[in-house]
């Protein structure tokens, strides 16, 4: 009677060499959807919360973007990003990474700055540093991130929920400054701080 118990180590060996392999490639597949979700589009930073509404909403008949309750993302940040925000008043904001390079002379790079207001709260944001501008009009969001600094506004204005905190998603367009000072007014008060790419 022969003997099989060579080839079941075999077929032993090649199922956990399998297993492992498949372990592998799935931890380097979820390793490359983190990565490319915090440097590419300007969804991310907090858990979506709705459906929101229409982003041709953004811009009224006046010309001025107004990010209003139904626009936001989320209701909050993601956990472990404590460290990276900074706080003015009722309002809280946390950048990313400066995305990648679009394509060889692309006249703009973007990092995203994720703006939450607490409930009941308003607020106007405006950049005061030369060579950026505030990308907060969902309409003109496109996934390839080409951008001219035309496409932001120097100003934004954001109406929170009444009975929840409110996180909006948007970017800071530039070209050059890794760091800009925003003007954050909130019941008449102006306080000034700065905002910097993640990592510089």
């Amino acid at each position: 009677m022969p003997n099989v118990e060579p080839d079941h180590r075999l077929r032993c060996y090649v199922v956990v060499w399998r297993c492992a392999l498949a372990t592998v490639l799935l931890t380097s597949v979820a390793l490359t959807a983190s990565a490319c979700g915090a440097a590419g589009g300007l969804n991310g930073g907090g858990t979506p919360s709705h459906a929101s509404v229409d982003p041709a909403a953004d811009r009224g008949t006046t010309g001025q973007v107004v990010r209003a309750c139904g626009s936001h993302y989320a209701t909050d940040f993601d956990d472990g990003l404590e460290s990276r925000i900074v706080n003015a008043g009722a309002v809280s904001l946390v950048g990313f990474r400066v995305a990648p390079v679009p394509s060889e002379g692309a006249p703009v790079r973007t990092f995203k700055v994720m703006v939450r207001l607490n409930a009941g709260a308003d607020a106007d944001i405006e950049t005061a540093t030369a060579g950026t501008s505030l990308l907060y009009d969902r309409a003109r969001f496109v996934t390839g991130n080409m951008y001219q600094l035309s496409d932001g506004d120097r100003r934004v204005r954001f109406t929170g929920c009444p009975d929840n905190s409110a996180v909006f998603n948007g970017a800071v367009l530039t070209s050059g400054p890794r760091e800009a000072e925003l003007r954050i007014t909130t019941d008449g008060r102006t306080m000034p701080i700065l905002v910097s790419a993640y990592g510089g």
